[in-house]
């Protein structure tokens, strides 16, 4: 009997009940959801948590740049660090995410927002090196690498594509998936998990509409969860039911966390095989941790919560100097206010606006002369209602 390609996940739109081989077709319905909080703040020590992983009952994490070559153990009821393990030979330039396997733990040193790095590194820690209490140094294993496909240097301070914050181990290799500011789209890279120097190929690619910031494996299920936010608005796909590493092969489906837009999503983790967690860095809210099941995604949960309705939000000129004009579609209001923050989530500008007629499409100008050169975030709010967009100033 002749096998038949198609979709074979009855949840999905295209679903093909003829179907006996699953060629990666499936077509889901949009999903919104809105993560549980599971620490509301965690403290400064580690506000910048850039990666997560779940080893010995307990969430790890680490900073991003400028933070100490270090992983941080957490109290999973109160989120405070109970346990530091530095790594005695490593530096911190731009730690983005670790993950593990049975006997290491894998810290990725390879964020690249201006991608000119000549310097990306992994991070191989032995886990019988790390004891049960107690705050020590270990040495690692480097795994040092470059991308063969990268031949210009320049620095392009977050409009490159070679950036990288997403690390999975999986059998005897590394995979990367690159944050492509550019073209917000990411790439596949396989690495050897054995120390040395290696240039890596391009092993797949994937149209993930937004930036990555995260990833994770969960053996058992044979699922692969790629965590990032587009205009500020935290998503997640999730990809299972692929042959082998093919993770872009088999089912894809994506969940948008709408209602905690402005929410720097940045590390995630399975906790068990239906527990998902996702870190927060400190952005407009506080360094927090969530919570969500992967059944909410997987299943048939396919239209958006009730109540939510996304701005339409555009930004011109942009990069701007003196004004800029911002168009807005779907105001229910006509009171809404916009904010503007810098880097580091300081507000440094707001406006309110009152529109004397009512429409639902509006278009308001912004002063921005008093502004610096370089990089803000414009926040839209009407009511409980947010959107996010990036300004440059220039």
């Amino acid at each position: 009997m002749a096998q038949i390609t198609g979709c074979t996940d009855s949840n999905a739109t295209n679903f093909n009940e003829n179907a006996t081989v699953n060629d990666g077709s499936c077509i889901y319905d949009p999903l919104v959801l809105d993560p549980v909080i599971a620490i509301s703040e965690l403290p400064s020590m580690i506000e910048e948590t850039s990666g997560l992983i779940w080893f010995r009952e307990a969430y790890w994490t680490h900073n991003d740049s400028g933070g100490a070559a270090a992983i941080y153990k957490i109290d999973t009821e109160t989120g405070q660090v109970i346990q530091t393990i530095g790594i005695a030979n490593g530096t911190n330039v731009d730690m983005e995410d670790i993950t593990q396997d049975d006997e290491y733990i894998y810290v990725g040193d390879i964020g690249n927002n201006h991608g000119n790095r000549d310097d990306l590194v992994i991070y191989k820690i032995k886990k019988s090196d790390i004891p049960l209490q107690g705050d020590v140094e270990v040495q690692a294993e480097k795994i040092a690498y470059s991308y063969n496909d990268q031949t210009s240097f320049e620095r392009k301070n977050r409009r490159n594509d070679y950036d990288c914050e997403s690390l999975v181990a999986i059998g005897d290799h590394l995979y990367l998936f690159t944050k492509n500011w550019a073209n917000e789209e990411t790439r596949c890279y396989k690495a050897p998990k054995t120390p040395g120097e290696y240039g890596l190929d391009v092993y797949a690619g994937f149209n993930v509409r937004g930036l990555l910031t995260a990833a994770d494996y969960q053996i058992e299920n044979h699922t692969l969860l790629l965590l990032g936010y587009e205009n500020f608005v935290p998503f997640m796909w999730v990809m299972w039911d692929f042959n082998n590493d093919d993770f872009f092969g088999g089912n894809k489906k994506r969940v948008d966390f709408a209602y905690i837009q402005g929410a720097q999503t940045e590390g995630v983790c399975f906790v068990n095989q239906e527990d998902i967690a996702i870190s927060c860095e400190k952005s407009y809210f506080p360094p927090r941790l969530y919570k969500i099941q992967l059944n909410q995604i997987t299943a048939k949960l396919n239209s958006p919560q009730e109540g939510f309705t996304p701005f339409q939000m555009t930004l011109y000129p942009n990069p701007a100097e003196k004004q800029v004009q911002m168009k807005i579609d779907g105001l229910t209001s006509s009171k809404f206010d916009v904010e503007i923050y810098n880097l580091s989530w300081q507000k440094v500008n707001q406006f309110s606006f009152k529109e004397n007629n009512y429409q639902s499409t509006v278009s308001v100008k912004i002063p921005t002369k008093d502004l610096n050169k370089g990089i803000y975030f414009v926040r839209l709010k009407e009511g409980k209602r947010v959107g996010f967009r990036k300004l440059i100033i220039r």
